[in-house]
């Protein structure tokens, strides 16, 4: 297990490196640079000595190697768009939104996930099941900012319960969070219904059930444990996407998360701060991937890990 951990660290370490020169490539690529807008145009002595200043006028592979070196003493640089602190500093103080609502939408979407897609399985064919696949797939077909739109219609607009947007006071948080809930709300409920269904059609539950074992039993102690393992896939991933923000759910409740740099940073040529996000998602969908594969060998010693049993 430790080798396997530590070749998956070695891949993770390649993904990153090859990410963030294809991060930086793209970025550069892109026609215009950060002093090109027409917004708050500039002479082109002032922009000379300002990308001087930032180091934008040396060579691609010197300021590649430059930022990349700052990366290893976490050093991110200054956002362009706030250069009175830190992209680490800025991404600190805006992550606190995303992952509040965010983290919270994933617990309390996923359990739910889970008891409609074990409802639908365990009533197969019935009204439930239609229902609750009826629901899954809206879930999953209707665009997130859709959902928001029909929240902020109904429960702020109609019905006068909640704020239709802001951020500071909690009340504000319960339908960015029930659009956020939405998502892995609808993805549990199929994976859930789909791997109990696979599971429970296989020999080993029907000796099981010819060995006379309660129903209950043979569902929480057999079918939910082999069941899991597509379960675990997506957790981590999914909390990840929506930890760091959704733009369009962010952008519908006006929450001031992380999903709005992310369009700020392509929108303003602001490459230290499109770098540290972009570095950031994929260092964490990486750990988020190998938390995953270490948790199945735990779930199920069967599989394999690194060619061994």
């Amino acid at each position: 297990m430790l080798g396997y951990v530590l070749r998956r660290l070695i891949s993770v370490a390649f993904t990153f490196i090859a990410v963030s020169i294809i991060i930086f490539l793209m970025m550069h690529s892109v026609p215009g640079g950060p002093f090109d807008g027409n917004d708050m145009p500039v002479s082109e002595a002032v922009r000379a000595r300002m990308m001087e200043r930032l180091g934008l006028d040396q060579p691609l592979h010197v300021q590649y190697l430059k930022y990349m070196w700052g990366v290893l003493h976490f050093d991110f640089g200054v956002p362009f768009q706030s250069p009175g602190e830190t992209v680490l500093e800025l991404l600190s103080r805006a992550w606190v939104p995303s992952l509040i609502l965010g983290g919270l939408g994933v617990a309390i979407g996923a359990p739910l996930g889970i008891l409609l897609g074990m409802a639908a399985a365990l009533n197969r064919n019935s009204w439930i099941d239609y229902l609750a696949s009826a629901f899954a797939t809206l879930g999953l077909t209707v665009p997130v900012f859709v959902i928001s739109m029909l929240l902020i219609l109904v429960f702020a607009v109609w019905l006068n319960w909640f704020p239709a947007s802001g951020w500071p006071s909690p009340d504000r948080w319960v339908l960015p969070i029930a659009a956020y809930a939405a998502i892995p709300l609808a993805t549990y409920a199929r994976y859930t219904r789909s791997a109990m269904l696979d599971t429970m059609s296989r020999p080993f539950v029907t000796v099981l059930r010819a060995k006379g074992l309660s129903e209950r039993r043979i569902v929480f102690q057999h079918v939910m444990r082999n069941s899991a393992i597509p379960l675990v896939t997506v957790f981590l991933p999914m909390f990840i996407g929506t930890a760091t923000g959704s733009i369009f759910v962010e952008a519908m409740f006006r929450v001031p998360g992380l999903g709005a740099y992310f369009v700020s940073s392509i929108e303003n040529r602001d490459y230290p701060l499109e770098m540290a996000l972009m570095l950031m998602i994929t260092f964490m969908y990486c750990i988020a991937y190998l938390l995953s594969d270490i948790v199945y060998a735990l779930i199920n010693p069967r599989i394999r890990v690194g060619g061994q049993a």
